[in-house]
């Protein structure tokens, strides 16, 4: 069987879940074609840019504008909508093409844009081939919504009520199958916890935080670290910053003795200009503007706390595995495979939009808690580390909410769909 798997670079969690519904399918079926297809990229490379950059520099520069832009866009008839909707039409002209050449027998998609554009191909081009929809956030979006879906797979029963009662979705066609994620994220009660952590150099004795820290601001998280070391109470901390080398690098100075330090260096748009570019020379030359840009950390303690810093790992389900709590953002994908883990989270600063909603689902059935401020995250994280019924009714929340082989039950879903149409 041919599949594609539409997605795009904006947020990892797109990318993400559409790496695991690949590598679901191909255990399943091993002869199968399967490919991953960057819709904006294939489109305009230029377009990308605009887009995945400006959802980044949104989404931490000015996140209430995002937010606005996203309740805003959640309504039938909006001038952002039109905006994307000619977007969108000009983009899946060039997508059809692509989508020929490989002829597929089904579509799924982890992108709301891939689905308009699949709407799009299937309405104006009459290219008619079954095509999913996969919502990754807890709650749906107008963007989601489209007359030519074959079918709309949901991270939970909520998210589906929620797509049948307000966005009048068939509910033939709502499927709560939970969001593809890696199988190894799925508890296994033969996991030997003690051992695992033995091994990455932890004591099995300490309550253990995980950190996420890849999506945080740098001052954000380093003023929460330190924060957190101040605490009365005895833990451990894993801190993982992704492929955010600047995050790292800032942690490897406050993990040492140095007093105070800069927290970004040279943009790396610019590191990458000629020394003659002109843009390049401003840079240098323009001594206030390097400052609005660099910053530097004030250390305000010297507590410690064992800690584990760690750059991009390939097993986080481990580190999953063995912790009490984790702190961080709440994307769809990082908190499915959180309560796939049965971890209990901490949620910190959800920006208004899909991290604000899945925020509140998150705390709304017990599996999360909002993270708090200053000395207020002090008492926080000592009255919940040292609440064990607590964190075992969170554990318990996560198994309540979560769903096992996600990625495996799409594809099935997908295959049902092909022989219906035969």
């Amino acid at each position: 069987m041919n599949i594609i798997i539409l997605s795009s670079s904006t947020g990892g969690g797109h990318n993400r879940a559409s790496n695991a519904m690949k590598t679901a399918i191909l255990k399943k079926d091993p002869e199968a074609k399967v490919a991953i297809i960057d819709i904006f990229v294939e489109c305009s490379k230029l377009l990308n840019v605009a887009v995945t950059q400006g959802y980044k520099l949104l989404a931490q520069k000015a996140p209430n504008l995002y937010g606005r832009m996203y309740i805003s866009s959640d309504k039938e008839a909006t001038p952002l909508n039109e905006l994307m909707n000619n977007v969108n039409i000009q983009c899946a002209k060039k997508l059809l093409g692509v989508i020929r050449s490989y002829e597929p027998d089904v579509v799924i998609s982890c992108h709301p844009f891939g689905v308009t554009m699949m709407s799009t191909i299937k309405e104006k081009y009459g290219y008619d081939v079954p095509t999913i929809a996969v919502i990754t956030d807890f709650m749906p979006h107008m963007a989601y919504i489209s007359n030519n879906m074959d079918a709309y797979v949901t991270a939970s029963e909520e998210t589906a009520k929620v797509l049948v009662g307000k966005y009048h979705v068939n509910k033939d066609i709502v499927h709560p199958l939970g969001l593809p994620i890696f199988d190894r994220f799925y508890k296994d009660e033969s996991f030997d916890k003690n051992k695992k952590m033995e091994e990455m150099g932890l004591d099995p004795a300490l309550p253990t935080i995980l950190v996420m820290a890849g999506s945080f601001g740098v001052t954000d998280i380093l003023e929460i670290y330190e924060t957190l070391v101040d605490t009365d109470m005895n833990f451990q901390m894993i801190v993982i910053t992704g492929k955010n080398q600047k995050l790292y690098d800032a942690f490897e100075n406050l993990l040492s003795d140095e007093e105070n330090f800069k927290t970004l260096d040279v943009p790396d748009f610019i590191k990458e200009l000629p020394d003659d570019n002109v843009f390049r020379w401003f840079y240098d030359k323009t001594e206030g503007l390097r400052d609005s840009i660099e910053s530097t950390f004030v250390r305000t303690t010297h507590n410690k706390k064992p800690t584990k810093l760690l750059f991009f790992v390939d097993n986080v389900e481990d580190y999953m595995h063995c912790c009490d709590l984790i702190i961080t953002k709440p994307g769809g994908l990082t908190t499915s495979e959180s309560i796939a883990s049965h971890l209990p989270m901490a949620i910190f600063k959800a920006f208004p939009g899909q991290e604000a909603q899945n925020a509140d689902y998150l705390v709304r059935n017990g599996i999360a808690v909002m993270l708090q401020d200053g000395d207020g995250l002090k008492t926080q994280m000592k009255e919940l580390l040292g609440d064990k019924e607590r964190l075992a009714e969170m554990r318990q929340a996560c198994q309540r909410c979560g769903y096992t082989n996600s990625a495996e039950n799409i594809y099935e879903l997908a295959v049902s769909l092909v022989k219906n149409k035969e």
